[in-house]
C-alpha cells in the first residue's frame, strides 16, 4: 500500500469513526444520565437517514436545510418518546427501571425497523453526492466527505462547549457523575433526563444523515450500530460524555484498515474480536488510568 492509498483509507476511517462517535456519544448520554441502554438508538439513526433521503429526492437542493430540520425534528421525537414511554418507569428505583426500559426500547427498535421498511418498501438506500471532488496532489477528496468532516468537527466542538460552558450542560454532567448529589442541590431529574434523551436522539439522527450521505444504509442496521456504539462506550470508559468521540474514531479507522486486506465482513468480525480481547486485558476502559478514576 502506497502513501496516497493509506491517506485515502485513513480519511475514510476517520469519517466512519466520526459517525460511530456521534452514535456513541448519544448512547453515552442515555447511559450516563439515565442509566438506560437505549436499544432503539440505532433505529432512530436509520429512520433519520431514510427521512433525509426522502427530503433530498423531493428537494435536491435542500441538503443544508435538511441537516438542520431533521435533527431538530428527531430531538422533538426523542423528547416525546421519553415523556410518553419512559418517564413513568424513571420514577422507580434504578434496579426496577432497567428491565422495563430495556424491553420498551427493544420493542421500539423493532417498530422503527419495521416502520422504515414499510414506509420506503426497500431494503437499501444511498444518497448520491452533489458535491465536486477536490484534488490535493495525488489525493482525491470528494466534496461530500469534506462537508461531512467539517460538520462533524463543528458539532463535536459545539458539544464540548455546551457540556463545559453552559448551565444546562453542567447540570447534565453533574447528574451523570453524582445523581444523588445533583438531585439534592435542586437539579430536576425529569427535566434534565428528557433533554438528554432528546439530545441523544438528535445526535443519532445527525449520524444517520452522515451515514446516508457517505455509505449505503439498510433498515436492518439499527441494532448492529447500537451494539457497536455500546462497545465504544465501554472501551472508552465511564464517567465522561466526550471520550466516546475518540473511541468512535478508533473503531472506524480500525475497521477501514482491516477491510482492505481481509474484506468488509472479516473486518467487522476482527474489529469486534479485538475489542473483546481489549476489554479482557483492560476492563476499566481505554482512557481510564485506574479503576477508581473518573474524570471529564
Amino acid at each position: 500500500m502506497d502513501f496516497t492509498s493509506f491517506i485515502q483509507l485513513l480519511l475514510s476511517g476517520l469519517l466512519l469513526g466520526g459517525i460511530y462517535a456521534m452514535v456513541a456519544v448519544g448512547l453515552a448520554l442515555c447511559f450516563g444520565v439515565l442509566g438506560l441502554l437505549n436499544l432503539a438508538h440505532g433505529g432512530f439513526l436509520v429512520l433519520a437517514g431514510f427521512t433525509f433521503q426522502a427530503i433530498h429526492e423531493f428537494w435536491p437542493t435542500g441538503i443544508l436545510p435538511g441537516f438542520i430540520v431533521v435533527p431538530l425534528a428527531f430531538a422533538v421525537l426523542g423528547w416525546l418518546t421519553f415523556r410518553c414511554l419512559l418517564q413513568s418507569s424513571l420514577k422507580r428505583s434504578s434496579d426496577d427501571f432497567l428491565i422495563p426500559a430495556l424491553l420498551i426500547t427493544l420493542g421500539l427498535a423493532f417498530i422503527l425497523e419495521e416502520g422504515t421498511l414499510t414506509l420506503w418498501d426497500r431494503s437499501m438506500a444511498g444518497l448520491m453526492s452533489q458535491f465536486g471532488t477536490i484534488r490535493l496532489g495525488q489525493i482525491y477528496l470528494p466534496g461530500s466527505r469534506l462537508f461531512v468532516l467539517i460538520l462533524m468537527l463543528a458539532i463535536s466542538a459545539a458539544l464540548q462547549v455546551w457540556l463545559s460552558r453552559t448551565d444546562s450542560g453542567r447540570r447534565l454532567r453533574a447528574l451523570s457523575q453524582e445523581p444523588t448529589g445533583a438531585t439534592l442541590v435542586g437539579i430536576s431529574l425529569t427535566r434534565v433526563t428528557s433533554v438528554a434523551f432528546a439530545m441523544a436522539t438528535a445526535l443519532a439522527a445527525m449520524a444517520g444523515l452522515f451515514y446516508v450521505t457517505l455509505f449505503t444504509l439498510s433498515p436492518h442496521l439499527g441494532l448492529p450500530l447500537t451494539l457497536k456504539a455500546l462497545f465504544i462506550v465501554v472501551i472508552s470508559g465511564s464517567g465522561s460524555l466526550t471520550r466516546p468521540l475518540a473511541g468512535g474514531l478508533a473503531l472506524g479507522t480500525l475497521e477501514t484498515m482491516l477491510a482492505t486486506p481481509f474484506g468488509a465482513n472479516w473486518a467487522n468480525f476482527l474489529s469486534v474480536g479485538l475489542l473483546l480481547a481489549f476489554l479482557c486485558w483492560r476492563p476499566q476502559g481505554l482512557f481510564i488510568a485506574g479503576s477508581n478514576t473518573r474524570s471529564n
